[in-house]
């Protein structure tokens, strides 16, 4: 017989994030935290937030307004196509991840709005790409312990976490083993 791994982890819900376990292998999962946009029947969404590129908004899209918003790689997933989170809820089209938190929407308007001051860089982050899970394959990769869903951290905004500390602040936060697995090396052979 074979053990099942159970998880005791909340179910993961929009808005939540998502940290990967310290070892994750794969590389483009190793110690990120994933802002979960989507989870429902049908899948799951998200977009990695410590991943933030050296090329800012205006180098990538011509025809953007001047204004000095960095870009993060949001995934491997549909890496030609530029994703969006922002604060305005009168943005037409957007999708609600949280409170006060929104994916997507009118593009056009988007651009209008930091043309003349109406949303600010502070209230915007841009991706290239995603990361994406089939049908019930997020909680499966976070019952085999993949992933340590968190909910409401302290202090934390989506808007200015963007540094490479991200992933250890947020972990610590947990406690217990979590505490100290925020100071492992990447290669425990470091240690």
């Amino acid at each position: 017989m074979i053990p099942l791994k159970i998880s005791k982890q909340p179910s993961p819900q929009r808005g939540d994030l998502l940290l990967s376990e310290p070892f994750l292998i794969d590389s483009n999962f190793s110690r990120v935290v994933i802002l979960l946009c989507e989870h429902n029947d049908e899948g799951s969404f998200g977009l990695i937030l410590n991943n933030t590129l050296e090329i800012e908004i205006n180098e990538l899209v011509t025809d953007f307004p001047e204004a000095k918003i960095p870009v993060g790689f949001g995934g491997p997933v549909e890496r030609n196509q530029l994703f969006y989170v922002h604060r305005d809820a009168s943005v037409s089209g957007s999708a609600i991840i949280s409170a006060g938190l929104y994916l997507g929407g009118n593009y056009t308007e988007i651009k209008r709005m930091i043309s003349e001051n109406e949303m600010t860089p502070e209230n915007l982050r841009f991706f290239i790409g995603y990361t994406g899970w089939s049908k019930g394959q997020l909680q499966s990769e976070i019952d085999e312990l993949s992933w340590v869903v968190m909910k409401n951290p302290e202090n934390f905004s989506v808007f200015s976490a963007v540094d490479d500390d991200l992933w250890r602040d947020l972990i610590s936060q947990l406690g217990g083993k979590y505490k100290l697995m925020a100071d492992y090396p990447l290669n425990p052979a470091d240690n």
